[in-house]
């Protein structure tokens, strides 16, 4: 990805003071008789992905956004430079551009050629001390955008669980390595009772007040290393490595009595309203031997669970 070298730009501040401030005025004169000054009109490209990295920029004036195209052929903004910022510094050692350089507005850009840059740099032990601590803080800014964005992918908005999609490819994992393993896992099915009854008397807020309150008892019950996931709707699941379906049967049963004795919806002058839950067991060699016979059961037992009057666990 393409880096830079400059912070916290203001836009209502000259453009000299926000040099100064980054300390880059002090390289610009000799760097301006290394290249030259290009203006770029706003969607102007500067490069394209894929392009040889034969020169960098130094943006004196507007902005540069980075873009990049997704797997889906996409176009995604990576990020917007501003004033007083280096770019493509990265791709000096002979290497490709990562991403496209397009002006975001009208740009002043000065224009260096690699080979140029690079003796440059070697020369200027705190220029280049300069673009390393700027590296630093992009490599640690994009790790943590990753981890945001990774968590986004794998949990549930509403109720901070995992969310389906991540709970069947760890299913799959997990399953894969109980077979090698030899290990025994369990899985637990759980189904608020009535739920589209209080959502109807109570409105939909309060419905997914409900939703938050049993996924946090859950959670509060699970050990750490549980896989516990929204499994759509009302519907929650609990996966339960290395234990036994008695083991399963425990947990679930401590859920449902926590759950049944929770206060939901407690407010002054009102009172708690009673929320019950239902789950299926089922564990993996016996009597499930795939991930899918272990949905297959475990949901068969819910089942069960409903029709045998609610606020239960079948194991």
């Amino acid at each position: 990805m393409e880096s830079a070298v400059g912070s916290g730009f203001d836009a209502a501040a000259p453009r000299g003071e926000y040099v100064r401030e980054t300390g880059l005025d002090a390289f610009y004169p000799k760097l301006a008789r290394l290249g030259h000054e290009e203006r770029l009109d706003a969607g102007a490209v500067l490069w394209k992905e894929g392009d040889p990295g034969d020169s960098v920029a130094f943006l004196r004036e507007g902005t540069l956004e980075v873009v990049n195209e997704a797997a889906e052929a996409e176009e995604v903004v990576l990020r917007i430079l501003e004033a007083g910022t280096v770019v493509g510094e990265i791709s000096t050692d002979g290497s490709n551009r990562s991403a496209t350089v397009r002006a975001h507005t009208p740009c002043l850009i000065l224009k260096v050629p690699a080979p140029a840059f690079r003796q440059f740099a070697r020369q200027e032990p705190e220029f280049l001390e300069r673009l390393f601590w700027t590296q630093v803080d992009r490599v640690r800014s994009l790790t943590r955008e990753v981890a945001r964005t990774h968590r986004r992918a794998i949990t549930d908005e509403l109720t901070r669980l995992y969310n389906h999609g991540f709970f069947r490819r760890r299913l799959e994992i997990e399953i894969d390595r109980a077979r090698e393993t030899g290990d025994q896992l369990s899985l637990v099915l759980f189904d608020i009772d009535l739920f589209k009854n209080y959502n109807d008397t109570y409105g939909h807020e309060e419905g997914n007040e409900v939703l938050v309150d049993v996924a946090r008892i859950m959670k509060g019950i699970g050990r750490r290393a549980d896989i516990i996931a929204r499994y759509g709707g009302e519907e929650f699941v609990a996966l339960l490595y290395g234990a036994s379906g008695e083991e399963a049967h425990t947990f679930a049963e401590t859920v449902r009595r926590a759950v049944e004795t929770h206060p939901f919806a407690e407010a002054p002058g009102r009172e708690a309203r009673r929320v019950t839950i239902s789950g299926g067991c089922a564990t993996f060699p016996q009597p499930a031997g795939s991930e899918d016979e272990l949905i297959k059961i475990a949901d068969e037992r819910l089942y069960q669970a409903k029709a045998q009057g609610r606020n239960r666990v079948v194991a």
